[in-house]
């Protein structure tokens, strides 16, 4: 479960506030804060804090419409310096045309003027909250590990390889197939290590091209297991621990051609 998000839409004279789900998914409004003075409106919103127990602040961000920061962001950032003294993490989010987004919706739901004047505050910062929340979740996809299957493992010990025995005489036999589970489509490698870094098992890689003039990337992927307890492969995404089995692989070339 994840600590929620709460999103402010900052004006000179109100505050909207909206707040996300524990997985971060749906932001929903919840109250417009009419300013008096910062010592009382850093109080509320950390009494709001207190109520969804958070310490994350979501504000809109006022950019002009070319993109640059003008008088309004300086307010709001100086708004938001309080709120970070005051023990909150404070983020960011371009708010530009939210407003109008959210005179829009309250529109499409048949709201008299006088209400939608006094909601539309707490829907502009539920519409920031939840453009941050959909590029969060994009962006957590985008980054989420491949994994890969083949159709015949290698038959070896335990199903992993030894250090020693990391290259083939005949080198056919060390063409094997990776289906990606996302696309389905088939890609063919060329195995040419299985190493053991920290207890867990990794294979190298590097895909077979007609271009013989190409120059070789070594791909290195994680040996694991899916919910059926089928062998598959998975991207490395620790940029450290890929570099340390990387390290491994080219000593253990260096081994080989000696």
């Amino acid at each position: 479960m994840n600590e929620r998000i709460l999103a402010l839409d900052i004006g000179d004279a109100r505050i909207g506030v909206a707040v996300s789900d524990a997985s971060r998914t749906i932001a929903t409004p919840v109250e417009v804060i009419h300013r008096v003075g910062y010592g009382p409106d850093v109080r509320r919103i950390l009494e709001l804090c207190q109520q969804y127990d958070t310490q994350l602040i979501l504000s809109g961000w006022p950019l002009n419409m070319d993109g640059t920061a003008g008088f309004q962001s300086k307010k709001v950032e100086q708004f938001c310096q309080q709120l970070e003294k005051a023990g909150l993490t404070v983020y960011y989010q371009d708010e530009r045309l939210t407003t109008v987004t959210a005179e829009h919706a309250l529109l499409e739901d048949n709201m008299h003027r006088k209400e939608r004047k006094q909601n539309v505050d707490k829907v502009a910062a539920a519409v920031i909250l939840q453009q941050w929340l959909d590029t969060l979740h994009q962006q957590a996809y985008a980054w989420q590990p491949r994994v890969y299957h083949r159709k015949n493992p290698i038959n070896t010990p335990n199903g992993h390889e030894s250090e020693e025995n990391t290259m083939s005489e005949n080198m056919n036999e060390n063409i094997i197939e990776l289906i990606d589970d996302e696309t389905g489509e088939a890609v063919s490698f060329e195995h040419l290590a299985t190493i053991e870094h920290e207890g867990v098992f990794y294979i190298a890689l590097a895909e077979v091209t007609d271009n013989e003039e190409a120059e070789c990337e070594v791909f290195i992927m994680q040996i694991a297991e899916d919910e059926d307890g089928a062998e598959c492969y998975v991207q490395v995404e620790d940029e450290a621990v890929q570099q340390a089995v990387f390290d491994k692989f080219l000593e253990l070339m260096a081994e080989e051609e000696e």
